[in-house]
């Protein structure tokens, strides 16, 4: 996240580099440009100047053709620039001639002789030439007589030969390039591959820029393949009769550009490169490390080691004192282990001294009792029924304290607690569910509750007459989240059963245990026909498995 603003200033910088460098390319191919075509214009009025002042010359006049082939002959030794000179009488033909041969040609037909017969300087297109079958550029004056009449035209042909070597001598940028062309496109010199151009019409995907209305500048490929920004400067434009172009190189010019961004993007990536493995290497020692050490010591408290510690101080970082936490967490952690072992030994310990009391002391109960019966001369039917409900008593108690430690049958959890109150033959319950394992804390409770209920009919229910009976059914309940554990009370053919004013300590008594050991509840009716309870707990599969 750090280098992202120097990253991206690196990138900006180049992109704004190029961007300035573009329009400075773009004003220096336009100035290139606009000096050469000034200087060609310059050029082509010398040239008419120079066709203009011979036409002046009174050597011209009259009809005597040796002497005006004679001064032709001379101005043209002078003026290399001129591949040709001749004059023209009014209907175009040849009067004489720089070189000799070709009197009496007639050059009638050409529109630049035309124009010129007109009274207008002309300038022609490229062509080859009928005499001398050079490539030339021709051009004509009119000639004007003393009454401001034309009595003839002065024909001139530009050497392009001669055009090539003056555009060769001009220094030109790496990769930069000048076109020179007629108003049809038609290319009179070039730099470079001249030999290539010279003599070829432009194409047409660039014939817009000989016929545009002013100059301008503009981003393309070349016909050479290379790719310029060009400045082009069509006919017309401040008088000039040809079309003239100069372009420079993008790939030259924006070498030192191209080179700072490679440069910035080395930097980029070598920035990125070096952050990067800074934060890798004080990653792996900041962070991943004490992680790793975190983590380890966890895996080690898992597999049952408490010695496990991480060993971290908290002047080592934020994670050594999350480490240093932890470990007196740990110790914590283990000094409660400790004290609960040592509570639960010693809650054992009373446990099976209280369960050894309440035997002896239903022993004891019992050989009173029996001692007690045969002094008064009891039935011994009345002192065996007695022994086998103390029996059951402590039955069912021994099975309450294992239910303390241990997961208990349902179906043995009722048979147990309901066997005390069931001695008379036939049995007075009836009992139907499917056979269960309950985990100790919901063995308890039931167990509990059970007993309560069995005490409270043998009181007031169904078991305190000679008729009545008791059903206890049970089954699951498949719910979303947990089944549901539906448990039924149902005393029949018992006394009336009326709506007491306030709850019992068994009916609260019954309700606490459930809600506060196993989140269930008992729902209790008194119909006038008998007792109904509804004991309902939710029994998660952890806790619950079929027997």
């Amino acid at each position: 996240m750090a280098v992202i603003p120097l990253a991206g200033a690196l990138i900006v910088v180049p992109i704004s580099m190029k961007t300035a460098r573009i329009q400075q390319i773009h004003g220096e191919a336009f100035r290139t440009g606009e000096l050469a075509a000034l200087e060609i214009n310059r050029l082509m009025i010398g040239l008419e100047d120079t066709l203009a002042a011979i036409s002046a010359a009174a050597a011209l006049d009259g009809d005597n053709t040796t002497m005006c082939g004679d001064y032709l002959a001379r101005v043209g030794r002078q003026m290399p620039q001129f591949a040709g000179i001749a004059v023209l009488d009014m209907q175009g033909v040849v009067r004489c001639r720089q070189k000799p041969g070709g009197e009496g040609m007639s050059l009638g037909d050409r529109h630049y002789v035309r124009e010129a017969l007109a009274g207008r300087r002309a300038v022609g297109t490229y062509l080859v030439g009928r005499l001398s079958d050079a490539k030339i550029l021709p051009m004509a004056v009119p000639i004007i007589n003393s009454a401001g009449a034309v009595q003839g035209v002065v024909a001139g042909s530009l050497n392009l030969e001669w055009l090539q070597g003056k555009l060769s001598d001009r220094n030109f940028a790496p990769g930069g390039n000048v076109t020179i062309a007629d108003r049809n496109g038609v290319i009179l010199a070039r730099h470079p591959d001249p030999g290539r151009f010279v003599g070829t019409r432009i194409p047409e995907e660039y014939q817009h820029l000989v016929h545009a209305d002013r100059p301008g500048t503009l981003e393309l490929t070349s016909q050479d393949g290379t790719r310029r920004i060009l400045a082009f400067f069509p006919p017309g434009d401040k008088g000039q009769e040809l079309y003239v172009s100069s372009g420079l190189s993008t790939d030259e010019e924006f070498r030192a550009v191209n080179r700072a961004t490679y440069i910035g993007i080395g930097v980029i990536l070598f920035t990125c490169l070096s952050v990067f493995l800074a934060a890798a290497l004080t990653a792996r020692r900041s962070i991943q490390m004490p992680v790793n050490r975190l983590l380890d010591t966890v895996q080690s408290w898992r597999q049952k080691d408490e010695n496990a510690r991480t060993g971290m101080r908290a002047e080592d970082g934020e994670f050594g004192q999350l480490g240093e936490a932890i470990d007196a967490y740990m110790d914590e952690l283990v000094a409660a282990r400790g004290q609960r072992r040592r509570d639960e030994e010693r809650q054992r310990l009373l446990m099976g001294e209280l369960d050894h009391r309440v035997k002896n002391l239903l022993a004891t109960v019992q050989s009173v009792a029996r001692q007690t019966f045969r002094s008064a001369g009891t039935d011994p039917a009345v002192i065996e029924m007695f022994n086998r409900r103390l029996s059951a008593i402590a039955e069912a108690h021994a099975l309450l304290m294992r239910g303390v430690e241990q997961s208990a049958s349902l179906s043995e959890l009722v048979a147990v607690s309901i066997k005390p109150f069931d001695v008379e033959k036939p049995s007075r319950f009836a009992v139907s569910g499917p056979d269960l394992v309950l985990n100790s804390r919901a063995a308890l409770a039931l167990g509990m509750a059970l007993h309560e209920l069995c005490t409270n009919a043998v009181k007031y229910g169904s078991l305190s007459s000679e008729t009545g009976t008791v059903r206890i059914t049970w089954h699951l309940e498949t719910t979303a989240d947990h089944p549901i554990l539906d448990l039924c009370w149902q005393e029949v053919g018992g006394p009336p059963v009326s709506q007491p004013e306030k709850s019992g300590f068994g009916s609260l008594m019954i309700q606490r245990i459930l809600a506060t050991q196993i989140e269930g509840k008992a729902e209790m009716h008194f119909a006038e026909d008998g007792f109904i309870a509804w004991l309902r707990a939710p029994v998660p599969p952890a806790s619950l498995s079929a027997a």
